[in-house]
C-alpha cells in the first residue's frame, strides 16, 4: 500500500514555497506518495518523510514527522508563516485549480497613408515590427503595383493580442471602389495577398415631383442626381424649350437605372428608362430603347423617336440671357443684329454637339474668343463662341456624335460674362434655333411597334409599382434582378 501524508515545507522564499505547495496539493488531488525517502516507524504508527526541492543548485531535504492532526501546507516568507488548511476542501480545491489560459483577442485599428510615407513605414508607424511590414509590402506587390498608392489611402489593420504582445494577422484596404485587397498572416509566417474585384450592382429608381422654381430644384428635392436631370434636359432638348415653356407647377416623373458599388456609391450616370414632362397640363412621355446594334435612343409614347438632327439647347443647367434678333448690343453700345442665342452658365460647364457631324473649324476667332464651327448633314452648321477650352481630343476633321463634349463654357473675345453664343446656320445664313424645323427622328413601325408598345408597358408598371411603394417619400429604390423591364427592340 501507499500512504501519502503532508506535513509542513518550508522553503527560504515566497516562490520556492508556492513551487513546493503545488506539489504537495498535487499529491493531495492524486492520492500519490512523494518522490522522496519514505520511512515508516510501525512502533510509534509516524510516518517521516525527506521532501526535496531545488534550491540553488543543490537539494534541500526537510524531514518532517506526522501528527494526528490535520496536514497543513506552509509558506513561509519573510515575516511569518501562512498557513492553508488542507482539510478545507474549497481552498484546496481553489488552490489546486489550473492557471488562468493565454486570452488572445483580435484588434482592429485603421490607419492612413502619409504624404511620402511607404506602405511598410506605415505599418511600422502603427506598430507592426519591421519585419512582419517588409513581409506584408512584399506580398502587396504580387497583387498590386506600389507606385499606385497614394496619400490619403485608408487600411484597416487587424491584430491578435496575446499578454500585451500584438501580432498582425491581416491589412485590409480598397484601392478604388471596384477592387479590395487583403494581405493575411499564413501558418508559416509569412504573408499572402489577394485581390478581390467589387462586382457593381444596378438598381432602379423612380422619383416624381412638382416644379417650384427650376427643373434642377425639383430633381435635388426627389433625390435625383444632377447628371440624370442634365441627361434629362438633353433628351427632352429637341422638344422642350426649358427656358419659356417651363413653369412653376408643372412636374416631372423618372425611372433611372442606376449602377452603384458595393459601398452604395454611384458607378456611374444613371441610365433613365422613362421619363415624363408635365407642361401645363400636357403630359410628353419618352421610354429608352436599346437596338440589336447596341444603339439607344428615345421614342415618345407613340413610338416616334424625340430625337431631331440639332438640339436646341447644347449646354446643360443654362439660363437663356439673349434671344435671337436685333439687340442692344452691351460692349458696343448700339443696336445690332444678334445672330445667335446666348445661354449663361459657370465657366467650365460642358458644351455638347448640336448634332452629328464633322469639326470644320476649332480656333480663337476675333470677336467671337474661343470658337468651334460643325458641319452637318443637309446644308446644316452650327457655331459655339466665347469657350474657356477644347476639348483636347478633339481637332479640326474630327467627326462628333450629338452629344458629344466639344468644349466648355467661357469668357472669351467680346463677352461681358461666362456664357455660350450659339448659332444655327442653313445654307450660309444664320437662323433662330429656337425656331428652326430641323428633320424629324424615325418612326417605329410593324414588329418594332409591337416591341416597343411591350416593353413600354413593363417599364411604366416598374415605375407605377415603385412610386406607389414609396408614398410619403418621392423616391425608392430597388435592386434590380428584373432585366424584363428593359424595352429592347431587336432590329
Amino acid at each position: 500500500m501507499i500512504r501519502t501524508y503532508l506535513g509542513i515545507a518550508r522553503t527560504d522564499s515566497l516562490q520556492k514555497a508556492s513551487v513546493l505547495k503545488t506539489l504537495a496539493v498535487g499529491v493531495l488531488a492524486l492520492n500519490i506518495g512523494l518522490a522522496g525517502n519514505h520511512i515508516e516507524n510501525q512502533a510509534s504508527g509516524q510516518t517521516s518523510f525527506m521532501l526535496a526541492s531545488k534550491v540553488g543548485e543543490g537539494l534541500s531535504y526537510a524531514n518532517r514527522t506526522r501528527y494526528a492532526s490535520p496536514p497543513a501546507v506552509v509558506a513561509e516568507n519573510d515575516t511569518e508563516d501562512t498557513v492553508i488548511d488542507a482539510s478545507n476542501k474549497e481552498v484546496v480545491a481553489k488552490v489546486a485549480a489550473p492557471a488562468a489560459p493565454v486570452i488572445i483577442e483580435d484588434v482592429f485599428r485603421e490607419v492612413v497613408l502619409s504624404k511620402g510615407q511607404t506602405f511598410a513605414e506605415m505599418l511600422s508607424a502603427a506598430g507592426v515590427s519591421s519585419e512582419q511590414a517588409s513581409s506584408a509590402m512584399n506580398s502587396l506587390a504580387t497583387v498590386y503595383s506600389l507606385s499606385n498608392l497614394r496619400a490619403g489611402q485608408g487600411v484597416v489593420l487587424s491584430f491578435s493580442v496575446a499578454d500585451d504582445e500584438e501580432t498582425l494577422k491581416s491589412v485590409v484596404f480598397q484601392p478604388d471602389d471596384t477592387k479590395e485587397i487583403t494581405i493575411s498572416l499564413q501558418d508559416k509566417g509569412d504573408f499572402e495577398a489577394k485581390l478581390k474585384n467589387i462586382p457593381i450592382v444596378r438598381e432602379f429608381v423612380a422619383a416624381k415631383a412638382e416644379i417650384r422654381t427650376s427643373l434642377f430644384e425639383a430633381g435635388a428635392r426627389a433625390g435625383v442626381p444632377r447628371s440624370v436631370m442634365a441627361a434629362l434636359v438633353r433628351i427632352y432638348g429637341h422638344t422642350v424649350d426649358f427656358q419659356r415653356e417651363i413653369k412653376p407647377g408643372d412636374s416631372f416623373e423618372i425611372l433611372y437605372d442606376q449602377p452603384k458599388y458595393a459601398n452604395g456609391k454611384p458607378a456611374g450616370e444613371g441610365a433613365i428608362m422613362y421619363a415624363a414632362l408635365n407642361i401645363k397640363g400636357a403630359v410628353k412621355q419618352v421610354y429608352r430603347v436599346t437596338f440589336a446594334d447596341k444603339s439607344i435612343e428615345y421614342f415618345d409614347a407613340n413610338g416616334k423617336s424625340v430625337r431631331k438632327s440639332i438640339l436646341r439647347n447644347p449646354v446643360d443647367s443654362a439660363r437663356l440671357t439673349s434671344n435671337f434678333g436685333m439687340r442692344m448690343h452691351p460692349i458696343l453700345g448700339y443696336s445690332k443684329m444678334h445672330k445667335g442665342v446666348d445661354f449663361g452658365a459657370p465657366t467650365g460647364t460642358p458644351v455638347f454637339a448640336a448634332g452629328d457631324g464633322v469639326i470644320e473649324q476649332m480656333n480663337f476667332w476675333g470677336s467671337y474668343g474661343n470658337y468651334v464651327r460643325i458641319r452637318h448633314a443637309n446644308g446644316v452648321k452650327t457655331a459655339y463662341a466665347h469657350m474657356s477650352r477644347f476639348n483636347k481630343k478633339l481637332k479640326v476633321g474630327s467627326n462628333v456624335k450629338q452629344g458629344d463634349v466639344i468644349a466648355y463654357v467661357g469668357n472669351t473675345g467680346r463677352s461681358t460674362g461666362p456664357h455660350l453664343h450659339f448659332e444655327v446656320m442653313v445654307d450660309g445664313r444664320q437662323v433662330n434655333p429656337l425656331n428652326v424645323k430641323m428633320a424629324e427622328g424615325k418612326a417605329l413601325q410593324g414588329k418594332q411597334l409591337a416591341q416597343f408598345k411591350a416593353g413600354q408597358n413593363k417599364i411604366y408598371k416598374e415605375y407605377t409599382s415603385l412610386i406607389e411603394k414609396a408614398v410619403p417619400v418621392e423616391n425608392i429604390r430597388l435592386s434590380q434582378n428584373n432585366q424584363a423591364a428593359r424595352a429592347v427592340v431587336q432590329q
